[in-house]
C-alpha cells in the first residue's frame, strides 16, 4: 500500500510526544541532561540522563534513521549497554531477567577515613560508582566491574555524537 507524504506525515506525527520528533532532538535533550548533571551531580539529573541517552535508540529505530544491523553493532558497546543497565535499573528498581543481575553502587566521599586511599583527594566532594555484575572482569578475584558514573555518561554522549555524525544524523 503506497501512502502519499500527508498521510505518512499524520501517522508519523501522532508518534511526537511535545517538540521531541526526531533522533537529533533526543540527542540534544540527552545533551541538556548532561549539563545539568554536570552542574549539580544528584540523582536525579544521573536518572533522567541515562533514560533519555538510551531511549535515543528507541527515536532511530522508530523512524529507520539507520540500517537495524549498524545501530545494533552501536547498541552493543559496552559503554552503552552500561547506560542500558542504567536505564532499566532506574526504571524497574529490581531487574528480574535472570541474566540481568542488579548492579551495586557506592558513592565515596573524600571526606578523611570516608573512601579508601587513592579513591579520591581529600576534599574533592564524591565519587559515584556502580558496580556492574561481570565474569568479564580481568580481576580474577572479583565478579564486579566498577564504573565512575560521571565519566560513564561523558562517553555516552560522546559516542552518540560520534555515532550521529557517521551516520550523518
Amino acid at each position: 500500500m503506497n501512502r502519499n507524504k500527508d498521510e505518512t506525515q499524520k501517522q508519523v506525527g501522532s508518534l511526537f510526544f511535545f517538540e521531541l520528533r526526531t533522533p537529533r532532538d533526543m540527542l540534544e535533550k540527552t545533551r541538556r541532561e548532561y549539563g545539568r548533571l554536570a552542574d549539580n551531580f544528584h540523582i536525579d539529573h544521573v536518572f533522567n540522563f541515562f533514560i533519555t541517552a538510551y531511549h535515543i535508540s528507541d527515536y532511530i529505530k522508530t523512524i529507520n534513521a539507520v540500517k537495524k544491523e549498524e545501530l545494533d553493532t552501536f547498541l552493543r558497546d559496552q559503554d552503552i549497554e552500561d547506560c542500558q543497565y542504567l536505564c532499566d535499573k532506574g526504571k524497574h528498581l529490581v531487574l528480574t531477567r535472570k541474566e540481568r543481575a542488579n548492579p551495586s553502587t557506592h558513592i565515596w566521599t573524600s571526606t578523611l577515613g570516608m573512601a579508601p586511599i587513592g579513591i579520591l583527594p581529600i576534599g574533592c566532594g564524591q565519587k559515584w560508582e556502580v558496580y556492574f555484575p561481570s565474569d568479564r572482569n580481568p580481576d580474577a578475584n572479583t565478579r564486579y566491574r566498577p564504573v565512575e558514573i560521571e565519566s560513564l555518561a561523558r562517553r555516552v554522549l560522546e559516542k552518540w555524537d560520534s555515532f550521529f555524525v557517521n551516520h550523518g544524523l
